[in-house]
């Protein structure tokens, strides 16, 4: 892995690409009692080497956002070999204006907090959800730093370090001894601090890892100082200790939180006939994918093969392979939601296929456009023809065409599959759809008769299932 700077505001990001890595190393003077790791940041001291080897080997996608201080984590991180296996990107926004893009625009009251880091590490998230795939087990690192500077900076030096996952999140503070270290080491505890939190998430153990927290010695939290997990007393003079919090919290039921309006999506994938679970991914929507949305009630084979057909030729459109998922949406405009029970019901049938679902609350496509920006959405030719009829918009072209405006703005576009018209028994395809002029680009692709064709719907296997029902209640008839 080659490692890429980019510009971003007048932040630093990172991001992989194939080569080799090397770390990038500066000779710098130790402080007094400071690691001799630091004087020679270019040689990984064995227990941070050594857990980020751990880190890599894990099945932890992540992305890590840090901003001032706590960045030699990046540069340690991808120093090991295997980085690539872990750190979809690195960056490092460290002024206002690239801090706040990160935020999603939203400027934070105070830059440097627990409640900032851990809206980066929610950001980060997002982004990994972005450029990972479908399966992955995500995470999110943010952190935001107020280390030395000369002259000695006023107030309190800190450090803050967030994580966020599908399982909840974890804030972790750090108040330093102030004068105790130069910012090197400031930078260097931070750095550590972060690593630790990154491989717990992954599930690391970090029992041998290093955190060389001053606990003792007069002034500051004794309390609280007494709850970390390393010690380094000085020498000479009583200096206040360090002070290191943990705030965890648990995310919930996901699909609880879906239904009270707390969160956008739920998304699962992995788990399969092994019985493994899924991983869960919540209110990270993924863009740029092919969705095939649906009731799934039952989910049948004909589903699998539309999927299936449909990515493969979205990607040879895209000329790069494309990643495909099923779209469930637990709201419908007329009736409702769903109820939680019934939810489960249908979400066990792709947990146990190992199949890719995203559950959401957009019955409309403008509302799945919103979330799911840049996807292509796979829908059988009857549902195109209703898509592409005034009546639907007030019997007026105009009202249609500006109804599609929010639509064709978040990227998305339809791939239409064939489907047996009941009334004439013939099989029709998008060529047979009146598709208005001003909307064709939002109809790209259809699936020929030869590419899909599976008469099979889901309203003829429930009445199937209702007919093997109701015939073995009544066991004396045929």
């Amino acid at each position: 892995m080659r490692v890429l700077p980019r510009a971003q505001g007048a932040g630093l990001r990172w991001a992989s690409a194939p080569g080799s890595v090397r770390a990038a190393s500066h000779a710098v003077r130790a402080g007094p009692g400071e690691p001799k790791a630091v004087a020679q940041a270019q040689e990984l001291p064995p227990d941070v080497e050594s857990v980020i080897k751990r880190i890599h080997a894990s099945r932890t996608k992540a992305v890590v956002y840090a901003t001032g201080g706590a960045v030699q984590s990046i540069s340690w991180l991808l120093s090991v070999p295997g980085a690539s296996a872990t750190v979809l990107e690195a960056a490092v926004p460290y002024a206002r204006d690239s801090l706040v893009e990160v935020l999603g625009g939203k400027e934070p009251a105070q830059f440097c907090s627990a409640g900032t880091a851990a809206a980066m590490a929610e950001s980060a998230y997002r982004r990994a959800a972005a450029l990972g795939g479908f399966g992955d087990s995500l995470v999110g690192v943010g952190a935001t730093c107020a280390l030395a500077t000369f002259p000695l900076k006023r107030g309190e030096h800190r450090a803050y370090v967030a994580v966020h996952g599908g399982g909840g999140r974890r804030c972790v503070a750090l108040t330093l001894s102030k004068g105790s270290r130069s910012r090197v080491g400031e930078d260097d505890l931070a750095s550590r601090l972060l690593v630790k939190v990154l491989a717990e998430a992954s599930g690391v153990d970090t029992a041998d890892f290093q955190l060389p927290l001053i606990t003792g010695g007069g002034g500051g939290d004794t309390a609280a100082a007494a709850a970390t997990t390393a010690a380094t007393p000085s020498p000479s003079s009583p200096v206040p200790p360090d002070v290191l919090q943990d705030d965890c919290a648990a995310a919930g039921d996901p699909l609880q939180r879906l239904l009270a309006g707390e969160v956008r999506c739920v998304e699962y994938s992995g788990g399969g006939p092994s019985g493994a679970p899924a991983e869960v991914c919540v209110d990270a929507p993924r863009p740029g994918r092919v969705y095939l949305p649906g009731s799934f009630n039952p989910l049948h084979e004909g589903h699998k093969q539309l999927l299936a057909t449909a990515v493969a030729a979205a990607s040879a459109a895209a000329g790069r392979q494309l990643e495909g998922a099923f779209e469930l949406t637990v709201e419908n405009a007329d009736k409702g939601l769903l109820d939680l029970a019934e939810i489960r019901r249908r979400v066990a049938q792709f947990v146990a296929a190992g199949l890719p679902l995203v559950v959401t609350r957009a019955p409309r496509f403008n509302d799945k456009a919103g979330l799911l920006h840049a996807a292509r959405f796979v829908v059988g030719y009857d549902t195109a023809v209703r898509l592409v009829m005034p009546k639907y918009h007030g019997d007026s072209l105009m009202q249609m065409l500006l109804d599609y405006s929010s639509f064709r703005h978040s990227g998305c576009s339809f791939v239409v599959a064939g489907r047996r018209d009941g009334a004439s028994g013939r099989f029709l395809t998008l060529s047979d759809v009146a598709v208005p002029a001003q909307m064709a680009d939002l109809f790209p692709l259809g699936l020929s008769e030869a590419a899909f064709r599976v008469d099979l719907s889901s309203t003829e296997l429930r009445q199937r299932a209702a007919a093997a029902q109701a015939a073995a209640a009544q066991p004396g008839k045929a």
